[in-house]
């Protein structure tokens, strides 16, 4: 389908897509930690990070292949890119939250949400492929009326990650080392902005406009920053923070 692009929806789709180039980069950096640590937890926060932008998938691609091809998107594989990743999270973030500081309830834990994380998945795979219109309503290239069902298990996504990102967060702030104690610092930064854009997002969805666009999408670029440093500590944020 061809389509021509407002002033507006440029903005938008090079923010967004700014947004999901530096927060794929930094989780792959994370993963790369792990390759070099070998430590399983360094590889689901990594791929946890690349996930967690994938609602922003469609968008990014939206914008490339509308400015380098002057084409759209498929509304259904729209839906698909904006929404089929984030059951996964669920697993990937809870089985690493669990073997930092639930080991003992691991798997009681794992069971509830891979049991739920997998019906959403088999529910949306079912409606997607019997009619993706029950999924959302796409207004523009960049704008979705998502159907309730979306909206709420989106929600429930934000709040499961910023809860136990903060239990998580906390606990490292109250650990003696300092090194901890700093990536405890700057996760709770992390899971606090990433928050905070996704709200904003979530309550300018139909509606957006320069400014709400703008602080998502930096809270989200911050977000990214301060997830990497929190889980990695670089030696220059090291230094420059922590003095002997």
């Amino acid at each position: 389908m061809l389509a021509q692009l407002t002033g507006f929806e440029i903005f938008y789709g090079s923010f967004t897509f700014a947004s999901v180039i530096i927060s794929t980069i930094l989780g792959l950096f994370i993963i790369l930690k792990y390759v070099e640590y070998k430590k399983l937890e360094l590889l689901l926060v990594g791929i946890t990070w690349i996930l967690l932008v994938s609602p922003y998938w469609s968008d990014a691609i939206q914008f490339i292949i509308n400015m380098i091809l002057g084409i759209s998107l498929p509304p259904a594989l729209y839906f698909f890119l904006a929404n089929a990743f984030i059951a996964p999270i669920h697993i990937t973030w809870l089985y690493a939250f669990t073997n930092f500081l639930a080991k003992k309830h691991q798997k009681k834990i794992m069971l509830f949400f891979g049991i739920e994380a997998l019906l959403f998945e088999i529910a949306f795979l079912i409606i997607f492929f019997m009619n993706p219109l029950l999924i959302g309503d796409q207004l523009s290239a960049f704008v979705v009326e998502w159907a309730i069902w979306i909206q709420i298990y989106l929600l429930f996504s934000i709040i499961l990650f910023l809860v136990t990102g903060f239990l998580f967060a906390r606990s490292s702030l109250r650990a003696e080392d300092r090194e901890i104690k700093l990536k405890g610092k700057f996760l709770i930064i992390a899971f606090l902005t990433f928050t905070i854009g996704t709200m904003i997002d979530v309550i300018g969805a139909e509606n957006p406009t320069e400014i709400t666009i703008f602080l998502a999408r930096t809270f989200v670029i911050f977000s990214s920053i301060c997830f990497y440093i929190g889980f990695t500590l670089p030696r220059f944020v090291k230094e420059l923070f922590i003095k002997n």
